[in-house]
């Protein structure tokens, strides 16, 4: 009779063939965490994505395309491992990642538990913002004032746990992690544990056009998490449009400092890219909100 693995590390992906071979090497290598199975669910891909996950040994289950949510389900339902941890197809695990996250459940009182996420040799510009950013740092994720979670690509969770409320909502399209731990936290209470050895490595998008739609999308995203768990005020559409146009109005200032040498290249090059990532962001929100069904 064969026994089910401790842990399931699943990976939805659509047309991944840039980059998963990279994380299924890095999977490979994990240390010190015993054994565990590797499920890729394919979400529709068109590319060489299926071949190279055949070729890596890995568990392989196929679906339409039908989103990360479903894709992420798919897996989840299929394993029967106690702890189910969750990645995407573009990163790269740090050698003991495995190892730091499954220790942390030697608590019972753990439900979540993720790590840092760093930027994995920003080279482009948009790379070099987003690292810069640190959007997935500790103090905007787990520890986030208002709704604290893990971001899906660095996260674990117990089995029994996660299926006890459903799994992904599949109908999120975006903001799908921010929904999942929200229900998690509402239905168990339990905090989310970060583990700051778990370090994961982001290939954060390289050229400006997917930059910005990576931001439209998680503004939708977050327009979806007001919807259903948050409420949303006149007063916090003033903040925002204040916020964007106190950023706009600071452009002559940044350029005279930028002039005057009394900021860096690099900074000015951050700050150019933050008031476009805030503008793409709020207008994937309000396009998002103003279609939300009542």
């Amino acid at each position: 009779m064969s026994h089910s693995p401790a842990v399931s590390v699943v990976i939805p992906v659509l047309n991944g063939e840039a980059t998963l071979g990279n994380l299924l090497a890095a999977l490979k290598n994990q240390a010190g965490a015993g054994a565990f199975e590797i499920v890729v669910v394919d979400n529709g891909s068109a590319d060489r994505t299926m071949d190279i996950a055949r070729a890596s040994g890995a568990i392989v289950l196929q679906q339409p395309v039908r989103g990360p949510s479903a894709a992420r389900n798919l897996g989840l339902n299929h394993v029967r491992a106690e702890i189910v941890v969750f990645t995407d197809s573009d990163t790269i695990p740090s050698r003991r990642w495995l190892a730091a996250l499954l220790a942390a459940f030697a608590d019972p009182d753990v439900i979540i538990a993720t790590g840092p996420i760093l930027g994995w040799k920003p080279a482009s510009a948009a790379e070099r913002y987003s690292s810069a950013r640190a959007s997935f740092s500790r103090k905007y994720t787990a520890e986030h004032p208002r709704h604290p979670f893990a971001m899906g690509m660095n996260l674990a969770v117990r089995h029994e746990n996660a299926s006890a409320i459903g799994g992904w909502d599949e109908s999120m399209t975006s903001g799908e992690d921010v929904d999942f731990c929200f229900r998690l936290r509402l239905r168990f209470g339990n905090a989310i544990r970060f583990v700051e050895q778990a370090v994961l490595f982001h290939q954060h998008r390289c050229s400006d056009e997917a930059l910005w739609r990576q931001a439209r999308w998680y503004g939708a995203g977050h327009a979806l998490v007001h919807q259903r768990h948050l409420r949303w005020t006149p007063l916090h559409s003033a903040t925002v449009y204040l916020t964007i146009g106190l950023l706009y109005l600071a452009v002559p200032v940044i350029a005279l400092a930028r002039a005057l040498r009394l900021i860096s290249a690099q900074r000015f090059e951050f700050e150019h890219y933050h008031r476009q990532w805030v503008r793409h962001f709020w207008f994937g929100f309000f396009e998002k909100w103003k279609n939300r069904t009542t």
